[in-house]
């Protein structure tokens, strides 16, 4: 299983749809099973990732990213599935991740950065996580390797959304 994981961004009243999530959700539709979390809508996300982890064979979870608001919700929530789930890989992307991508890589409980549109670059490293784990072919992608050091791989050029 996938989870996608939108960090809380708004008030409550002022309720915006998980697009980042949504649009990541449509090319995992029908190939994947997954779980999008909403922090918005969920008032405790971390107890329905935890129970989700508990329950499930999790392979990764994407989180989506952009300053403010929503970093300070992901941080914790991340710490606390690297602490519980350390074998769970955790992927950022977004805004935040993406112009800040070595920032977000320094974290410990961050393994990879989709940099840019993320859904041809989630559904490669689901394939390299799953067989020969050459993350260095899939454009768009930051990721520390065995030393700790920030590989970042060459750009994926932008689609449109129709054509994914």
């Amino acid at each position: 299983m996938i989870i996608l994981f939108h960090p809380r961004s708004t008030r409550p009243k002022n309720r915006r749809l998980p697009l980042s999530v949504l649009y990541l959700a449509g090319v995992l539709e029908g190939r994947e099973e997954y779980q999008i979390v909403d922090g918005n809508a969920d008032p405790d996300p971390w107890a329905t990732i935890d129970a989700l982890m508990s329950a499930h064979t999790v392979e990764l979870l994407g989180v989506s990213v952009m300053p403010g608001p929503q970093l300070q919700s992901a941080i914790p929530l991340c710490r606390a599935v690297r602490e519980k789930y350390p074998r769970v890989p955790i992927v950022w992307g977004g805004y935040f991740a993406s112009l800040y991508t070595d920032t977000a890589l320094n974290a410990r409980y961050v393994d990879f950065v989709a940099k840019g549109q993320g859904e041809d670059t989630l559904l490669e490293l689901l394939e390299a996580l799953r067989g020969s784990h050459d993350f260095s072919q899939i454009r768009g992608l930051a990721f520390k390797d065995q030393f700790g050091l920030h590989v970042h791989t060459a750009e994926r050029p932008l689609k449109a959304p129709d054509d994914f």
